[in-house]
């Protein structure tokens, strides 16, 4: 299911449904090589933070030219980065995976696909994280 949330607070709810369960991520950024970050541009909002988390693997993205995957358990230390990008813009493109298979997508910072199963959608709607 596609959605487009724009939120904070939708995407909030969404981030407090999934949180509770042992979950991995994978986000990626651009990467001109030089370990420098540019904080004017959106698409690196928690690069930092995300690659100096514990135990995160870092490796290339062939998504994008110059630009890496980060990829991890969903940890405290991790789950704190994606609360606080929703204080700014938020992270540009994410997924999160239970057991291997990969449930939520994000890209272009609010384009989401959810692969959850009916139960949970209903509960996403309940609470008013989709329509």
């Amino acid at each position: 299911m596609f959605v487009s949330i724009t939120n904070k607070e939708q995407m909030k709810k969404l981030y407090d449904f999934l949180f509770v369960q042992q979950l991995d991520f994978e986000a990626c950024f651009p990467d001109d090589g030089t370990k420098e970050c540019d904080n004017e541009n959106p698409l690196m909002n928690g690069k930092q933070e995300i690659c100096a988390a514990s135990d995160v693997k870092i490796g290339v993205w062939d998504g994008m030219d110059n630009a890496i995957r980060v990829t991890g358990k969903l940890t405290e230390e991790v789950k704190t980065v994606f609360y606080q990008s929703l204080l700014g813009r938020g992270i540009w493109k994410y997924s999160f995976f239970r057991n291997g298979k990969e449930i939520v997508t994000v890209e272009d910072f609010d384009d989401v696909l959810l692969n959850l199963d009916k139960n949970e959608i209903e509960i996403l709607r309940m609470i008013k994280v989709i329509e």
